[in-house]
């Protein structure tokens, strides 16, 4: 028997992978990508305990953006397509849970940031040392 976290996760993680097919359509559009990066910051400052993980997604961030301008290749593209598809999601104000819910709507927007993020924490940190390498820390 799956536990709930198993199945909220299995949840999540569909729908990244929905969101994976409008990450490459981002990709390919700069000012669609860009709108797409201040909606984010603009929602990131509604969900709770953010702080403890702001880091992490502001390197996410900047890895997305160092691609998109062919500054850092040294990524697979599925780990860009599954942090847009982050972004994407928390974006989205009717995800799993839809944003308008009292005291939970935002919960399973800090679930999906961190799953990507735990899924993606050593191409982060290779990009964090290629930052460093390259003077751009």
């Amino acid at each position: 028997m799956k536990t709930k976290k198993e199945y909220s996760e299995r949840k999540l993680i569909k729908a990244l992978k929905n969101n994976m097919e409008k990450a490459k359509n981002y990709l390919n559009d700069d000012e669609k990508m860009e709108k797409l990066f201040r909606d984010f910051e603009e929602k990131l400052a509604l969900i709770p305990k953010v702080g403890t993980r702001a880091s992490d997604i502001a390197v996410m961030c900047s890895m997305i953006r160092a691609y998109i301008k062919k500054q850092y290749t040294e990524v697979q593209v599925s780990t860009i397509l599954l942090a847009v598809a982050a972004l994407i999601y928390v974006v989205n104000p009717m995800d799993l849970i839809p944003d308008y819910v009292p005291g939970v709507g935002l919960i399973d927007d800090a679930a999906a940031i961190g799953l990507v993020l735990q899924m993606i924490h050593m191409d982060l940190n290779k990009y964090k040392k290629w930052q460093e390498e390259n003077g751009k820390r």
